[in-house]
C-alpha cells in the first residue's frame, strides 16, 4: 500500500506500542480495497454531487473546504464514493457466502424484546419473582421501582434488541422461555435477574440483513487481512513494505 512508504521502523514501533498501527493498516486496507472498484464517470459526479449537498459544500468553494478540513481532494472523493464502491464489493465478493454466513448467525440475529428485573440480593429477587408469578404485583411496577439497571427507567423493557448483543447466558435463557412466562431468577454477573420475553421476531435474510451481513463479512475479512499485515510488517519491518508495493 503505498500511502504506508511513509513509514519508517521507528515510527512503525511507535505507532504499534501506542495502539495506532492497527486502525491505520485497517483504514489503508479499506481505502486501497474500494479505490479498485470502478465507478462510471456519471456515478461519480452524482455521488460526489450529494455528498457536497449533504455537506453544504459550495461547489465553487470546494478548495477552501478542502483546506479547513485537512483533506485533499482524493480523500473527499473516497468519502462521497466509499458507500458505494463498499456495496458493489460487498455484492461481488461475498453474495456467494450469505447463505451458510446467516444459517450460523442466525440465533444471534433473531430479534427480542423482555422485561428484565435486576437486583443483587437473591432472595430479594425470588421475592419479586414470586409476587409477579401469582400476580400479586406488575413486573413493570417491579422493575421500576426496585431494578438496579439502565432498565429501571423503562418499566424492565428491554429491546427490540438482536440476541447476539445480550450475556449468553441470558441469550439462551430468552431462546428458552415461552412467551409472557416470567423465569426464576439466576445469576449473571453478579446480579440476581428476573426476566420474561415480551416478543421474539426469528430473524429472516431480506435485503436489509443481506446488507448487513455483506459488510459483517467484509469488515471480518478486513480484519484478518490486517492481522496478518501488522504480523508480517512487525516481523520484516519497511523491506515488507517495499517488497508489497513490487507485488
Amino acid at each position: 500500500m503505498e500511502t504506508l512508504n511513509c513509514l519508517t521502523e521507528e515510527c512503525i514501533t511507535l505507532l504499534h506500542k501506542n495502539k495506532l498501527l492497527d486502525p491505520l493498516i485497517k483504514s489503508s486496507l479499506i481505502n486501497s480495497t474500494l479505490s479498485q472498484v470502478n465507478l462510471s464517470p456519471e456515478k461519480k459526479a452524482t455521488l460526489i454531487n450529494y455528498f457536497l449537498e449533504k455537506n453544504q459544500v459550495d461547489s465553487e468553494k470546494i478548495d477552501e473546504w478542502l483546506k479547513e478540513n485537512n483533506l485533499e481532494k482524493d480523500d473527499m472523493e473516497n468519502l462521497a464514493l466509499g458507500d458505494e464502491r463498499l456495496e458493489i464489493y460487498c455484492k461481488e465478493q461475498f453474495n456467494n457466502k450469505l447463505d451458510s454466513y446467516f444459517l450460523e448467525r442466525k440465533d444471534q440475529l433473531d430479534i427480542v424484546v423482555y422485561s428484565l428485573l435486576r437486583v443483587k440480593d437473591f432472595f430479594q429477587a425470588n421475592e419479586y419473582y414470586l409476587r409477579i408469578i401469582e400476580s400479586e404485583a406488575d413486573f413493570g411496577e417491579l422493575a421500576s421501582k426496585y431494578s438496579e439497571g439502565l432498565e429501571k427507567k423503562s418499566r424492565g423493557i428491554v429491546g427490540p434488541v438482536p440476541l447476539g448483543q445480550t450475556h449468553p447466558r441470558l441469550a439462551e435463557l430468552l431462546i428458552n422461555s415461552p412467551q409472557g412466562e416470567t423465569q426464576p431468577p439466576i445469576e449473571i454477573g453478579g446480579s440476581y435477574i428476573v426476566v420474561r420475553v415480551e416478543s421474539y421476531d426469528p430473524a429472516k435474510l431480506d435485503d436489509y440483513m443481506r446488507k448487513n451481513l455483506r459488510k459483517e463479512l467484509f469488515y471480518r475479512w478486513i480484519d484478518t487481512q490486517t492481522s496478518q499485515f501488522i504480523s508480517k510488517l512487525l516481523k520484516e519491518g519497511v523491506s515488507f513494505l517495499n517488497k508489497e508495493d513490487k507485488v
